[in-house]
């Protein structure tokens, strides 16, 4: 395994899957949590909604800003490879 797909994994795949697992959670969360056993008593939802949002919204910005990193990195080696365009 060369250096360049380690960079590619830990640079690029690992970041968009964290972010994809993040926004997942958050829509397990808003869906699933259960908030009225234990100890805070009331009417939780809009709680459920802003920490879901939140969370959809870091995982979301991870995403897409590792997707464009990846895509300006992808069009930097292909203008290497063929020289700059004049």
């Amino acid at each position: 395994m060369n250096i360049e797909r380690v960079r590619s994994i830990l640079g690029v795949w690992a970041p968009m899957a964290i972010g994809v697992f993040i926004i997942v959670t958050s829509v397990n969360f808003y869906f699933n949590a259960n908030l009225t056993n234990g100890l805070f008593v009331g009417d939780l939802g809009s709680w459920r909604l802003v920490c879901s949002a939140g969370a959809f919204f870091v995982g979301g910005v991870l995403l897409l800003s590792t997707f464009g990193r990846y895509r300006k990195t992808k069009a930097a080696r292909l203008e290497q490879r063929m020289g700059p365009v004049k």
